[in-house]
């Protein structure tokens, strides 16, 4: 299986379980799903592979921890047909369209038509009863300027936010609080460092506005504004504290699946993605198990990359839907891939130390 399209990462302790029995689906206890914009659809393949394969018939509680579209998407998971999910969603994503400069409040209406079609009817009911499914979701809660919808006043806090970020990432704490919103049972996660996290259960009020708000893009999409249950204040892109996660998620038994569209070192919050010294503590992961695209099959895909942001702004919509459908078809290499890795058992083979 070389050449394989797929690579997969293991911490100190996951590699040892899997080097030691394999790995199969009732190991893993938490599901992590990054911040990125589109870059999820290079995941989407894999995403129906693990509903379909995976958790079909899993009964034991599953911890589903998302931010900005990973959120989203792990919304599908814990509905009850999770594939019919998914499948509105993906519908519904690639199908956006703007007008030729939108409006926050423009991009906000068209991100409401998307969850209200990803939930059906029933969506956030079947989210708070799932028998096993236990969604939670991270949020910004904006401070001081962040908070202004004014464009030059967010600009402005949004700066000082980022450079209180390059000296450290508790600098950030005057403009920017992280906020938890979890399932009514006990999170997989109770220490945040860096930034403290408000708890805030979800309950059928609150829920559709937390998944809103954890993809509300600083400047692009309009906040959320005082979500039920949680503090006053304007609500934005849980991304922006945790954009690809450095946090300890450690499971005491079972381990941490986290498939990811990098095959590098995780960035911990938006502001980290350009600050080649900061990435993602290998404490963090020592029972995390990263299943991303190779860079070499990521080079194959439309534009020598997986989707990104850049799309809506480099392609019209007709250019756009297809340059996604090409690379939504190329990507089913990867669940056809990680079906085999797990079929044939081949997890100790294929699975490497953490990049970093």
């Amino acid at each position: 299986m070389s050449n394989l399209p797929l690579k997969v990462f293991a911490g100190v302790e996951a590699l040892q379980h899997i080097r030691d029995h394999g790995l199969q689906a009732d190991d893993i206890q938490v599901v992590l799903g990054a911040s990125g914009g589109p870059k999820w659809l290079a995941l989407a393949a894999m995403d129906r592979y693990l509903l379909s394969e995976w958790f079909k018939h899993r009964t034991e509680p599953l911890h589903l921890l998302g931010t900005s579209a990973g959120a989203w998407r792990l919304s599908c998971f814990a509905q009850q047909d999770p594939l019919a999910a998914h499948r509105r969603f993906l519908e519904a994503y690639v199908s956006q369209r703007y007008s030729a400069k939108p409006t926050p409040l423009e991009v906000a209406a068209e991100c409401r038509r998307m969850l209200d079609l990803a939930l059906g009817e029933q969506g956030i009911a079947e989210i708070l009863e799932h028998p096993f499914m236990r969604y939670h979701t991270l949020v910004t809660r904006c401070r001081g300027l962040t908070a202004s919808d004014t464009r030059w006043l967010q600009t402005a806090g949004w700066l000082g936010a980022i450079g209180a970020n390059l000296l450290s990432r508790k600098g950030m704490r005057p403009w920017i609080d992280r906020v938890l919103f979890h399932h009514p049972e006990k999170p997989p996660i109770d220490y945040f460092p860096h930034l403290p996290a408000r708890h805030v259960t979800l309950t059928a009020a609150n829920l559709r506005p937390a998944i809103l708000a954890t993809g509300a893009i600083p400047l692009v999409v309009a906040g959320v504004r005082n979500i039920v249950g949680a503090p006053a204040g304007t609500y934005r892109d849980g991304g922006i504290t945790d954009y690809q996660f450095d946090l300890p998620v450690l499971p005491k038994t079972g381990f941490v699946l986290y498939p990811h569209y990098f095959a590098q070192a995780p960035k911990g919050g938006w502001f980290d993605k350009r600050l080649h010294w900061r990435t993602a503590s290998r404490e963090h992961y020592r029972r995390t198990i990263i299943v991303a695209p190779s860079w070499e099959f990521a080079a194959t895909l439309p534009g020598g990359r997986i989707p990104d942001l850049d799309d809506f702004y480099d392609f019209d919509y007709p250019q756009r839907c297809l340059r996604w459908e090409q690379a939504l078809a190329a990507c089913e290499a990867l669940a056809d891939t990680l079906d085999r890795i797990h079929s044939q058992q081949r997890w100790a083979e294929i699975a490497e130390p953490l990049p970093w």
